[in-house]
């Protein structure tokens, strides 16, 4: 498959210095490029953080806990962190 890629001239000089000194063609690296950007990209979709998102609250901070120990604990930990409700 053919495929037509506009390059600045800045992104073309460094393609083609790059490919020059470790002996490969432009093609070559494009489509080593390609490859590793999707694979990349592919694999951050289906991250831990990204399969749970919707479990984790949005970013919304955890209510404190009833139990006066565990409200101790959650109270420094808030403080160590700069967090304010």
């Amino acid at each position: 498959m053919t495929l037509s890629v506009r390059l600045t001239a800045d992104e073309e000089m460094f393609l083609e210095k790059t490919a020059r000194r470790l002996g490969r063609s432009k093609s070559d690296l494009a489509r080593q490029a390609v490859h590793e950007l999707c694979q990349k990209l592919v694999q951050e979709e289906r991250s831990p953080y990204t399969l749970g998102a919707d479990l984790f609250g949005a970013g919304e901070l955890a209510n404190a806990p009833a139990d006066p120990l565990k409200r101790k604990i959650w109270e420094s930990l808030r403080d160590k962190h700069g967090h304010m409700d």
